[in-house]
């Protein structure tokens, strides 16, 4: 018996020696957004488009060719000449509608980030609230389980001097046993969650270095119509944003490709150069001249219209993920708000006078033990009815602060 409360002292002492740093909800998220790996990747979407944009503004590269000709001048001296000829190919219009389009991906590419950040806070704070949680069930199941030590230390005591049965003494030692169980697996529960939480923040390492503190207390929403609220989150949700920019970015792939079927030009300047012909039947001068020409191709294969038609069916796809994710907000923050008042209503059932007096009832019951007037099976059902009300507190408490949390980000917040 001694040996296994010296077990316990020893594992609640190291637990307590560890000086872990005050972490509340909004030094945890700033932790989060400042050093979140998942975040920097998914920034650096936005130098991609910025660079993509740049890509976009650059115009067809010229052409240079160099020609030489030798007419059998070594034999039938006909003379040689060379040419230069400098050409350019355009399409009208192509290179205007593929910034327009790098621009409006950029423009999407920023929205689909904010979509992130307001995931990720989200994420944040309920792997805080479920830490916290945590925490206060280990807490509770420490208080708990030094309560049946104390217990069962005065039962052997009893047991000692004859004042109670062996059997009394053995059940309370078993509880006792389970109850320091009990408490080690809610440590291995909170440092499991303070795992998971400080992966969010960027290193593993900061689960020991930190410790939640916040009371996890629930935000009161203000009395307002649900219409409204649902209005609210249709204007500021940045993932409908970026549908309805995805529209745009649709309509834009479609005019590029339009635009790269027009018809295309080619322009050539040339300068050629020719020596003296000595030949006695056809001399000639030494010359040089000037040309000029416009190539023009023949667009047959504008007869097939396959990649107009897939863009604009991206086009119509793209308006129907619009008016779908429409919906989705709006079922999101209809669950999103039954959700916290079924939580806060359960949480207002569990008011501090329920604690108090189940507290008071414990406690007489275990007063009542002491002194040999009630047995150990009464005493075990009030102490597991006081631990429930204890638990059911803490967890519709942080159930309650998780689901505020998930309404603000259903709202947009």
């Amino acid at each position: 018996m001694k040996r296994h409360i010296f077990i316990l002292v020893s594992f609640v002492l190291a637990f307590s020696a560890r000086s872990a740093a005050p972490l509340t909800v909004d030094s945890c998220l700033s932790i989060v957004m400042e050093n979140n790996i998942s975040l920097a990747a998914e920034k650096l979407n936005l130098s991609i488009a910025e660079a993509e944009i740049r890509a976009s503004k650059i115009f067809e590269d010229p052409t240079l060719g160099v020609e030489y000709a030798n007419n059998d001048d070594h034999r039938m001296q006909m003379g040689q000449g060379i040419a230069v000829e400098l050409g350019y190919t355009f399409t009208p219009g192509r290179r205007g509608a593929a910034v327009d389009l790098a621009k409006s991906e950029a423009e999407l590419s920023y929205e689909l980030f904010e979509d992130y950040c307001r995931n990720l806070r989200f994420e944040a704070m309920s792997a805080y609230f479920e830490a916290y949680k945590a925490l206060q069930l280990y807490r509770l199941a420490l208080s708990f389980s030094e309560s049946m030590d104390q217990i069962a230390r005065g039962d052997s005591l009893g047991l000692a001097i004859g004042e109670i049965r062996e059997v009394d003494a053995m059940s309370t030692r078993i509880e006792a046993r389970l109850a320091r169980s009990e408490a080690r697996r809610a440590l291995s529960d909170y440092h499991d969650s303070m795992l998971n939480l400080a992966v969010l923040m960027g290193n593993p390492r900061l689960a020991d270095e930190f410790e939640p503190v916040s009371d996890a207390l629930p935000m009161v929403l203000p009395e307002i119509d649900d219409e409204t609220l649902i209005d609210e989150a249709l204007k500021r949700r940045s993932d409908l944003r970026a549908a309805m920019k995805n529209v745009d970015v649709a309509a834009k792939a479609l005019t590029v490709t339009r635009r790269e079927r027009n018809m295309e030009f080619e322009v050539a300047l040339g300068y050629n150069y020719n020596t003296e012909v000595k030949n006695e039947l056809a001399p000639a001068p030494r010359f040089s001249g000037m040309t000029i020409g416009v190539t023009i191709p023949l667009k047959f294969s504008n007869l097939n219209k396959g990649s107009v038609n897939a863009a604009k069916f991206r086009q119509q796809q793209a308006e129907q993920q619009y008016a779908q994710a429409r919906i989705e907000i709006e079922s999101d923050v209809i669950s999103a708000l039954r959700n916290y008042r079924t939580t806060l209503a359960q949480l207002q059932s569990l008011d501090a006078e329920t604690l108090i007096e189940s507290e008071k009832i414990y406690n007489s019951y275990l007063d009542a033990y002491t002194h040999g007037d009630v047995s150990l099976v009464e005493l075990l059902e009030v102490r597991g009815n006081y631990e429930e009300i204890q638990k059911l507190h803490v967890e519709t408490l942080c159930d309650t602060s998780t689901a505020f949390a998930r309404l603000m980000a259903a709202l947009g917040l």
